[in-house]
């Protein structure tokens, strides 16, 4: 696998959305470039990086050591943090260190301050880890093909990861450059009823902008953070990328490792768009095999009898969505996307 470098990018604009709606702000103009331009949207985790064990490492080793400054079994912990993250949409939620206390009553044993001390040390540990995170074979070289070769292709990342954990993570892993947008999950302030966590809570918010700042992100068009009732398999992720980059009749392309996550999203964006507009609009599925090669691994398999979600959906029944191709590696989906493309030129140029 390649191991990765940091890349410095061009200026340009930035759209940052906060909003809860899909309703576009009047500097949303700016990005309207053609309905007719295309787009393609690439999952994050086990799509561009390797991420499944690499995180099993991290939870499993950083709750361990949580276990033990909060005097507490690790399973419960790791029950908690399973909570933590269900309740959120986020695995990576950067308040997770307070609900866990929280939960456990530990403001009655210890001082707040020592909470936000524990709270301070998981993310470094987190930071530290990060450092280690690969991508997978070929994809930078993938990437910088596909810009040079399809000019009317925007390519955003569409990941349910948090926004700051997202900037970081494309930035330590080169690959910031080399894409147009990323559209992340917002990270919600927890509602705790104690006052005591306010300086906690105000703490780790410092922390998550302080993390958000230090990336590099002017060259993006596009960068937004929404809800977490956003998350894939809803499509209201896409209906928005689509929006504000004024995509009406171009191809859409979404490439993940999930039948659940991005497949699931691909086919509600296309019965959503067939009631609105009567007609279906494009959109194509490809799936990334590739990033299920370690589903089976012993650490993962240990966190996900933890988190359920982590799973995959493994035992349920699962709709079976189109799949236009499926990738062994990243490398494929050049050519994946160019027969895509060159297919719709030949039905627009015969309709």
């Amino acid at each position: 696998m390649q191991r990765n470098h940091r890349a410095t990018s061009p200026k340009g604009r930035l759209i940052d959305a906060r909003e809860e709606s899909v309703s576009l702000p009047s500097n949303t103009t700016s990005l309207r470039n053609g309905s007719d331009e295309n787009i393609l949207l690439l999952d994050l985790d086990n799509t561009l990086t390797d991420t499944r064990r690499w995180f099993a490492d991290f939870i499993l080793g950083a709750t361990a050591e949580l276990a033990s400054a909060m005097r507490a079994p690790t399973s419960l912990i790791n029950n908690l943090f399973a909570e933590v993250a269900t309740t959120t949409t986020l695995h990576e939620y950067g308040f997770a260190v307070e609900e866990i206390a929280c939960r456990l009553k530990l403001h009655r044993s210890l001082s707040y301050k020592k909470i936000e001390e524990m709270s301070e040390q998981f993310w470094q540990s987190f930071a530290a880890a990060h450092q280690k995170i690969e991508v997978y074979q070929g994809v930078h070289d993938t990437l910088a093909q596909i810009r040079s070769q399809h000019q009317d292709l925007k390519i955003v990342v569409l990941t349910d990861s948090p926004e700051w954990v997202a900037l970081e993570r494309l930035s330590l892993t080169g690959l910031l450059p080399l894409v147009h947008g990323l559209v992340a999950i917002r990270t919600e302030d927890p509602k705790l009823r104690q006052r005591g966590y306010r300086d906690c809570i105000k703490s780790a918010r410092r922390r998550i902008e302080a993390a958000q700042e230090k990336v590099n992100k002017q060259h993006l068009l596009l960068n937004m953070s929404i809800p977490s009732t956003f998350a894939k398999p809803s499509s209201a992720g896409i209906e928005l990328i689509a929006k504000r980059l004024g995509v009406v009749s171009g191809q859409i392309i979404i490439c993940g490792d999930k039948d659940t996550k991005e497949g699931l999203a691909a086919a509600q964006w296309r019965k959503q768009s067939h009631l609105h507009a009567n007609q279906a609009r494009p959109i194509h599925f490809i799936r990334a095999n590739y990033g299920n090669h370690d589903l089976e691994h012993p650490r993962y398999l240990e966190l996900a009898s933890h988190i359920p979600s982590l799973s995959g959906g493994k035992g349920k029944d699962i709709p079976v969505v189109p799949v236009l191709s499926s990738l062994d590696r990243f490398e494929q989906l050049h050519d994946a996307i160019a027969d895509t493309l060159v297919s719709a030129k030949r039905r627009h140029a015969v309709a």
